[in-house]
């Protein structure tokens, strides 16, 4: 232990002097008159400058619920219908993950199809051809002004009952 106190007490007699020095001269360019740099606005300085921990984890939260949002949103109302020629999908069920139900329309004979990642397997053949549909052509943007329309006019028929 002895070592140790000799090696603290020799930092500090070679240091302490360059240490005054330094303070000295910091304490010189104190007084010495400078033009103002600090009249320069810093570009985004403010930005962080109340932001904490908490703020930013919710704001990150925010933006994938968001996006998780938006995923749902384009799977929901992406338009299935896939025609060619005297080929149509009249309509499709999703079993799972990877497993579905179609309904193929091949000229006049309709076919249900089972289909999963590995293979395509037919069913059955429908004596009965189900109704098909008006084919979609709505893009997204009409599909999300009608559904935005349609809970418009739902929250005005509740507010008016509530007001009764």
């Amino acid at each position: 232990m002895p070592w140790l106190a000799i090696f603290i007490s020799l930092t500090f007699s070679v240091f302490s002097p360059l240490v005054q020095a330094l303070e000295a001269n910091a304490q010189e360019k104190e007084l010495i008159v400078t033009p103002s740099i600090e009249a320069i606005p810093e570009v985004g300085k403010h930005i962080g400058a109340n932001m904490d921990a908490l703020t930013m984890i919710v704001s990150l939260l925010m933006v994938l619920a968001i996006i998780i949002v938006c995923a749902f949103i384009l799977k929901r109302f992406q338009p299935i219908k896939i025609q060619g020629k005297g080929l149509a999908i009249v309509t499709s069920m999703s079993l799972g993950a990877k497993e579905r139900l179609i309904v193929v329309q091949i000229g006049d004979k309709q076919q249900l199809l089972g289909v999963t990642s590995q293979q395509i397997t037919l069913l059955d053949t429908l004596d009965k051809a189900l109704e098909t549909s008006a084919p979609i052509t709505t893009e997204l943007s009409q599909s999300l002004v009608t559904l935005v329309q349609k809970h418009l006019i739902n929250k005005k028929k509740t507010t008016k009952e509530e007001s009764v």
